[in-house]
């Protein structure tokens, strides 16, 4: 009997002390309610279904053709929802690029259940955010707060319109910073394991007291609804983005002109560098930025404009946020010791891909093994540059095969690729081959550093010598 009172005491006391202890955001919601907003985008097909085929030459088809036109009873129609925030009293509204995409009609719904249509302004597909614009009056923007300053394990709040159900409000904590999952140059995303599902795409992800710190974008989910893995574009880009936008109606990004890769913990060693850092250099654009700075193939950039280049993914960003025309100093690895160096920056454009000549069938090619490696290469043909599509102006030899049992193979090398350099010293065919070979015996070596152009990619790798092939 005394030991059930006992611990029917302790468990008042586990269950008050935890009640103490838990926190309502009740009036950080109330407070950021008026501020979200859902958003429906629609895509209204510009032909008729196919059926409309079978009705040629009939006394229905000009009838038919008349109702879907405009906009009959089953006139094809492609509807997203979405999530989105008020950005400012002007009526700018924020929401992910990919719910308005192609899209032809937008109607934002206001917390309070007005709908008004939304023009797009602008979208920035490599941050998915886009900018709406609505006329309404008495607005209440968010308050945009530091994403900078939000720590892994701050409480937050999402709001959005998750399967249309509108102002849908779940809570969770930040998991973690700085999240690159590979679905564009910029990726910073902020982690969280509050519930996000589809339709919360472009709504604001809040701190415990109302600010909005990320724009929830993506989640990972093997089954389509919330595992607790969500994905907030953080609110300094964000900012940064929609006011280009609100400006100019595009994001104007600076530019070097340089193909990057990471520095992993070989290739730091083979460049003497005392730990993996910075972003190393594998191409140089002609008449880029870079080439005028007298950055090389080879270099590590380190540090760019007073900022460290901790890994290979900070540099894009760093070069995007920095002002057309502004000249910075750069700090590259190379040679065993760090250089200075000056570049301006220029506005990037976007790329242009040239196109493939066709293929033709495959004929005897004269290859050369290099046992070091485990590869073979030929040196380039007009039958070779056909059949893997290489560039006019391409160079080095042609892998042809790879040994499964090699390093080469290890680190991914394959057919097709272009063997560009050995050793820091270019490979022009057979001869710059055997004159390496020579001196990797004659040096002892038990690695070669390479460099490896895979369809105007570059990139460097270090590769273990193989058995022999």
């Amino acid at each position: 009997m005394i030991l059930k009172t006992v611990t029917a005491f302790l468990l008042l006391i586990c269950q008050t002390a935890f009640a103490q202890t838990v926190v309502s955001f009740a009036d950080t919601v109330q407070k950021v309610l008026p501020s979200v907003v859902s958003v429906s985008a629609t895509k209204i097909a510009a032909e008729p279904p196919e059926m409309m085929l079978a009705l040629r030459g009939s006394p229905f088809e000009q009838f038919f053709k008349d109702v879907y036109r405009d906009g009959g009873f089953d006139m094809p129609k492609s509807i997203l929802l979405g999530s989105g925030f008020v950005y400012d009293k002007d009526g700018h509204v924020i929401t992910s690029s990919h719910v308005v995409e192609n899209m032809t009609e937008v109607m934002v719904t206001m917390n309070d259940g007005t709908a008004v249509e939304g023009k797009v302004l602008g979208r920035d597909p490599k941050t998915d955010l886009a900018l709406l614009k609505i006329d309404a009056k008495e607005l209440t923007p968010v308050v945009i707060g530091s994403s900078d300053a939000a720590k892994i394990g701050d409480p937050v709040l999402a709001v959005g319109n998750p399967f249309g159900l509108g102002n849908t409000v779940t809570s969770g904590i930040i998991s973690a910073r700085s999240r690159d999952i590979q679905v564009g140059p910029y990726d910073d995303f902020i982690q969280t394991d509050a519930a996000i599902n589809r339709g919360n795409s472009g709504g604001p992800l809040f701190n415990a007291t109302g600010e909005m710190i990320g724009v929830n974008t993506a989640i990972f989910s093997p089954s389509g609804g919330s595992v607790g893995i969500a994905f907030a574009v953080p609110s300094k880009m964000v900012k940064t983005v929609a006011d280009a936008l609100i400006r100019d109606g595009i994001v104007k990004r600076g530019r070097l002109g340089v193909k990057i890769q990471t520095v992993t913990p070989e290739i730091a060693k083979s460049l003497g560098m005392d730990k993996p850092r910075g972003a190393l250099v594998a191409g140089v654009d002609k008449a880029s930025p870079a080439v005028k700075a007298d950055i090389q193939t080879g270099d590590v950039i380190i540090r760019f404009d007073g900022q460290d280049v901790a890994s290979m993914r900070d540099l894009p960003r760093m070069t995007a946020e920095t002002p057309i025309g502004k000249s910075v100093s750069v700090i590259v690895w190379r040679q065993g010791k760090e250089k200075e160096l000056k570049i301006t920056v220029t506005e990037m454009k976007e790329a242009a891909f040239a196109t493939a000549l066709p293929s033709k069938a495959p004929v005897k090619t004269v290859t050369r093994n290099i046992p070091l490696l485990g590869i073979s290469v030929a040196e380039i043909t007009p039958d070779l540059r056909r059949k893997y599509h290489l560039a006019k102006n391409a160079a080095g030899v042609v892998v042809i095969s790879v040994s499964s049992k090699s390093d080469a193979a290890q680190k991914g090398l394959k057919s097709g690729d272009l063997l560009i350099e050995l050793d820091k010293k270019s490979v022009t065919g057979f001869k710059a081959v055997d004159l390496w070979e020579k001196e990797a015996a004659e040096m002892g070596q038990e690695s070669a550093f390479i460099l490896i152009d895979r369809k105007g990619e570059r990139f460097f790798a270090v590769v273990r010598f193989a058995p022999a092939f």
